[in-house]
Protein backbone atom coordinates (compact mmCIF):
# COMPACT_ATOMS: atom_id res chain seq x y z
CA UNK A 1 0.00 0.00 0.00
CA UNK A 2 1.35 3.44 -0.88
CA UNK A 3 0.69 6.59 1.08
CA UNK A 4 1.32 9.95 -0.54
CA UNK A 5 2.29 13.10 1.29
CA UNK A 6 3.18 16.40 -0.28
CA UNK A 7 6.63 17.97 -0.04
CA UNK A 8 7.84 21.28 -1.41
CA UNK A 9 10.49 21.15 -4.13
CA UNK A 10 12.22 24.19 -5.63
CA UNK A 11 12.62 24.08 -9.40
CA UNK A 12 14.41 26.91 -11.24
CA UNK A 13 12.55 28.46 -14.16
CA UNK A 14 13.56 31.12 -16.63
CA UNK A 15 11.88 33.91 -14.61
CA UNK A 16 13.14 32.72 -11.21
CA UNK A 17 12.56 29.86 -8.80
CA UNK A 18 9.03 28.59 -8.28
CA UNK A 19 7.63 26.22 -5.74
CA UNK A 20 6.16 22.98 -6.99
CA UNK A 21 4.25 20.50 -4.88
CA UNK A 22 5.32 17.02 -5.80
CA UNK A 23 3.97 13.94 -4.07
CA UNK A 24 6.35 12.05 -1.83
CA UNK A 25 5.60 8.36 -1.87
CA UNK A 26 6.22 6.19 1.17
CA UNK A 27 5.22 2.68 1.92
CA UNK A 28 2.60 1.90 4.56
CA UNK A 29 5.14 0.53 7.10
CA UNK A 30 7.05 3.84 7.00
CA UNK A 31 3.84 5.80 7.53
CA UNK A 32 2.84 3.44 10.34
CA UNK A 33 6.27 3.81 12.01
CA UNK A 34 5.88 7.59 11.93
CA UNK A 35 2.44 7.35 13.53
CA UNK A 36 3.68 4.84 16.11
CA UNK A 37 6.60 7.07 17.06
CA UNK A 38 4.10 9.45 18.65
CA UNK A 39 2.89 6.59 20.83
CA UNK A 40 6.36 5.47 21.96
CA UNK A 41 7.48 5.65 25.58
CA UNK A 42 9.35 8.92 25.07
CA UNK A 43 6.37 10.35 23.20
CA UNK A 44 4.08 9.30 26.05
CA UNK A 45 6.36 10.87 28.66
CA UNK A 46 6.58 14.06 26.64
CA UNK A 47 2.81 14.22 26.26
CA UNK A 48 2.28 13.58 29.98
CA UNK A 49 4.74 16.31 30.91
CA UNK A 50 3.09 18.77 28.51
CA UNK A 51 -0.40 18.03 29.79
CA UNK A 52 0.18 17.61 33.54
CA UNK A 53 1.66 20.53 35.42
CA UNK A 54 2.15 18.53 38.64
CA UNK A 55 4.32 15.97 36.82
CA UNK A 56 6.43 18.82 35.42
CA UNK A 57 6.64 20.20 38.96
CA UNK A 58 7.91 16.86 40.25
CA UNK A 59 10.53 16.58 37.50
CA UNK A 60 11.76 20.15 37.87
CA UNK A 61 11.41 19.84 41.63
CA UNK A 62 13.75 16.85 41.59
CA UNK A 63 16.37 18.92 39.81
CA UNK A 64 15.76 21.90 42.11
CA UNK A 65 15.95 19.65 45.16
CA UNK A 66 19.27 18.19 44.06
CA UNK A 67 20.66 21.68 43.49
CA UNK A 68 19.26 23.01 46.78
CA UNK A 69 20.43 20.01 48.80
CA UNK A 70 23.87 20.20 47.19
CA UNK A 71 24.09 23.88 48.10
CA UNK A 72 23.01 23.09 51.68
CA UNK A 73 25.61 20.34 52.13
CA UNK A 74 28.31 22.56 50.60
CA UNK A 75 27.29 25.46 52.86
CA UNK A 76 27.38 23.14 55.90
CA UNK A 77 31.01 22.34 55.09
CA UNK A 78 31.94 26.03 54.81
CA UNK A 79 29.75 27.92 57.29
CA UNK A 80 29.87 27.68 61.10
CA UNK A 81 26.21 26.90 61.80
CA UNK A 82 23.36 24.90 60.34
CA UNK A 83 21.14 27.99 60.32
CA UNK A 84 23.70 30.03 58.35
CA UNK A 85 24.06 27.17 55.86
CA UNK A 86 20.27 27.00 55.50
CA UNK A 87 20.04 30.77 54.91
CA UNK A 88 22.73 30.90 52.22
CA UNK A 89 21.61 27.76 50.43
CA UNK A 90 17.96 28.85 50.48
CA UNK A 91 18.67 32.24 48.89
CA UNK A 92 20.73 30.68 46.10
CA UNK A 93 18.27 27.83 45.57
CA UNK A 94 15.26 30.16 45.41
CA UNK A 95 16.81 32.15 42.56
CA UNK A 96 17.58 28.94 40.66
CA UNK A 97 14.11 27.54 41.41
CA UNK A 98 12.36 30.69 40.21
CA UNK A 99 13.89 30.35 36.78
CA UNK A 100 13.23 26.62 36.40
CA UNK A 101 9.82 26.45 38.08
CA UNK A 102 8.49 29.63 36.51
CA UNK A 103 9.71 28.79 33.02
CA UNK A 104 9.12 25.08 32.72
CA UNK A 105 6.36 24.21 35.19
CA UNK A 106 4.06 27.23 35.05
CA UNK A 107 5.23 28.78 31.74
CA UNK A 108 5.47 32.18 33.44
CA UNK A 109 8.68 34.10 32.92
CA UNK A 110 7.52 37.41 34.37
CA UNK A 111 10.19 38.68 36.81
CA UNK A 112 7.49 40.59 38.72
CA UNK A 113 6.41 37.25 40.18
CA UNK A 114 9.77 36.90 41.95
CA UNK A 115 8.50 38.71 45.07
CA UNK A 116 5.54 36.35 45.47
CA UNK A 117 7.85 33.39 44.77
CA UNK A 118 10.25 34.61 47.48
CA UNK A 119 7.37 34.99 49.95
CA UNK A 120 6.35 31.39 49.29
CA UNK A 121 9.89 30.26 49.93
CA UNK A 122 10.01 32.34 53.12
CA UNK A 123 7.21 30.10 54.39
CA UNK A 124 9.05 27.00 53.16
CA UNK A 125 12.17 28.34 54.91
CA UNK A 126 10.27 28.71 58.21
CA UNK A 127 8.99 25.14 57.82
CA UNK A 128 12.55 23.88 57.18
CA UNK A 129 14.13 25.95 59.97
CA UNK A 130 11.58 24.76 62.53
CA UNK A 131 11.87 21.17 61.34
CA UNK A 132 15.68 21.24 61.40
CA UNK A 133 15.70 22.71 64.91
CA UNK A 134 13.27 20.07 66.16
CA UNK A 135 15.08 17.16 64.50
CA UNK A 136 18.48 18.37 65.73
CA UNK A 137 17.13 18.38 69.30
CA UNK A 138 16.24 14.74 68.65
CA UNK A 139 19.90 14.14 67.65
CA UNK A 140 19.18 13.72 63.93
CA UNK A 141 22.09 14.67 61.65
CA UNK A 142 21.22 17.88 59.74
CA UNK A 143 21.84 16.20 56.36
CA UNK A 144 19.34 13.46 57.23
CA UNK A 145 16.91 15.96 58.77
CA UNK A 146 16.88 17.99 55.55
CA UNK A 147 15.99 14.85 53.60
CA UNK A 148 13.19 13.99 56.03
CA UNK A 149 11.69 17.46 55.61
CA UNK A 150 11.67 17.33 51.80
CA UNK A 151 8.20 15.82 51.20
CA UNK A 152 6.50 18.49 53.30
CA UNK A 153 8.54 21.26 51.69
CA UNK A 154 7.66 19.99 48.20
CA UNK A 155 3.94 19.81 49.00
CA UNK A 156 3.93 23.26 50.62
CA UNK A 157 5.89 24.77 47.74
CA UNK A 158 3.61 23.35 45.04
CA UNK A 159 0.42 24.29 46.85
CA UNK A 160 1.46 27.89 47.46
CA UNK A 161 3.12 28.46 44.09
CA UNK A 162 0.26 26.99 42.09
CA UNK A 163 -2.34 29.07 43.93
CA UNK A 164 -0.51 32.22 44.96
CA UNK A 165 2.53 32.90 42.77
CA UNK A 166 1.54 31.42 39.41
CA UNK A 167 -2.20 30.95 39.94
CA UNK A 168 -3.06 33.57 37.34
CA UNK A 169 -0.77 32.16 34.61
Amino acid sequence: MLVASFGVVRRPFHDGPRLLRLPTIMTAPVARRRADSHRSASGLVGRLLREHRFLRFLLVGGINTAVGYGLFVAALAILPSTFAALCVSTVLAVLFNFVTTGSYVFHARDPRRLLAFCLVYCLVFVYNAAGLALLQRLAVDPRIAALLLLPGAVALSYLLNSRFTFGRS
